[in-house]
């Protein structure tokens, strides 16, 4: 029955169409505006209220009076809930703030949850101001502009865009209606250097103006100690939302931008209707069936893919898929070869030997004088988040149970582990 205790007197709990498997909730007492915030995994009206030790919230709630508002704030899964009440309470240090019921600040999460709210803030105060914490813009050298840029979209400089812009640059006769976003000394994706985040186009366009060899061009630089608190995502999202000035031709980030973030969002641990990827939406101002569109791109990317950031190898398709087909042609006994080997290749997120087993044991029925001695495996992760519930729930019990089923049969385990990721980062230009 969907009762709640007589001091609620108000309360807000939106439907979930997603049926998740945990809510974030808050608790404001209405006479001095004291709050309480948890996570619960359960439902609403599942009987469940808080799990709060502290004497006072629980002397102020069963007071004959009392006056409470009642919030779910945020469905999602537990684990993602989890980060979300942690970023919330160490916002606002709940555990010493007297405004706030929490004696602790939560449970510090795996997952980062980028702060899409303050990135939006900082591309509006750079646009609005060309400055930004009081660092002003100053004019630089084109030639002495960093090598290392960062190039948030997955293509090469669009050369239409560049020869636009280029075209302004040698008609005004100056580059003063530019700028370019600079990160110095950041070390982003483990690479150190002075990233630029918003004008790569603009730089490639006064590179080949006829001011490039000695031109100055407007340049925000943030130091280290601004942005060093700034996660890598949210550099991304930095990069991905900036916007050259209205009066320059506008490159738009493409639905396989937006998408391609969501993707790697979700990769890192974010649900798919998160606030975070919500608000992504909403930033670029996508149409109900727009916002339909980029969240199928983005689950294609997600079921298919790995963003090239993380750059975890996909063995399963493409020229590795090839060549481990090839490997596995040269030297598994059920092509011929005399070898004594039955190889196969998989994902840790796919893998069931029951097929295998079954398939090695008709094998050697079938062909007591090239039979099967070794079962050789090689195994890839397809992100951070596999190797580690590969590792932690899935290894070690496949690990003996095969040994168990194939020693009687004096078939010996061969797993190999092939190589994770590859580094890739756009150095120049988004080349």
């Amino acid at each position: 029955m969907n009762t709640l205790p007589k001091q609620i007197v108000e309360n807000f709990i939106p439907y979930d169409p997603n049926n998740s498997e945990a809510f974030f909730y808050r608790f404001t007492n209405l006479k001095n505006s004291k709050k309480y915030l948890g996570i619960h995994k359960g439902k609403p009206y599942d009987g469940y209220m808080f799990s709060s030790s502290n004497e006072e919230f629980h002397k102020d709630f069963l007071e004959p009076d009392a006056q409470f508002k009642y919030e779910i704030l945020q469905y999602g899964t537990y684990e993602y809930l989890q980060a979300v009440e942690y970023n919330h309470l160490t916002s606002v240090n709940a555990k010493d703030n007297p405004e706030y019921y929490n004696k602790s600040n939560g449970i510090k999460s795996e997952i980062s949850i980028p702060r899409v709210g303050l990135i939006e803030h900082i591309v509006n105060e750079i646009q609005e101001t060309k400055a930004y914490e009081g660092v002003q813009t100053m004019f630089k050298l084109v030639k002495d502009l960093p090598q290392h840029r960062l190039q948030i979209r997955e293509f090469t400089l669009d050369k239409d865009h560049v020869i636009r812009l280029r075209d302004i640059i040698n008609h005004k006769s100056n580059l003063e209606h530019l700028l370019i976003v600079i990160l110095k000394n950041r070390l982003y994706r483990g690479v150190l250097g002075d990233l630029v985040t918003d004008g790569n186009h603009s730089i490639e366009a006064a590179e080949t103006s006829k001011y490039g060899a000695s031109g100055s061009i407007p340049v925000l630089e943030i130091p280290e100690h601004i942005h060093k608190d700034w996660t890598d995502d949210e550099v991304d999202l930095l990069a991905l939302m900036s916007n050259p000035r209205e009066e320059n031709p506008r490159l738009q980030s493409s639905y396989e931008d937006i998408a391609r973030q969501i993707c790697k969002l979700r990769i890192s641990g974010l649900d798919s209707n998160s606030k975070e990827i919500s608000d992504l939406k909403d930033y670029f101002k996508l149409t109900t069936k727009e916002k339909s569109k980029v969240s199928k791109l983005a689950n294609e990317m997600f079921k298919e893919i790995v963003p090239e950031e993380t750059t975890w190898i996909n063995y399963g398709t493409g020229s590795e898929g090839r060549k481990m087909d090839k490997i596995i042609r040269d030297e598994s006994v059920v092509n011929g070869c005399e070898t004594g080997i039955f190889s196969k290749c998989y994902s840790t997120a796919i893998y069931n030997a029951w097929a295998d087993l079954h398939d090695m044991m008709i094998h050697n029925k079938n062909h007591p004088d090239n039979p099967v001695k070794e079962y050789k495996v090689y195994f890839y992760h397809k992100n951070e988040e596999m190797k580690k519930k590969w590792l932690k729930k899935w290894k070690s019990n496949n690990d003996y149970a095969i040994d168990e089923l194939l020693k009687p049969h004096g078939i010996k385990r061969n797993w190999i582990y092939l190589k994770e990721t590859r580094s890739k980062i756009s150095l120049k230009g988004g080349e």
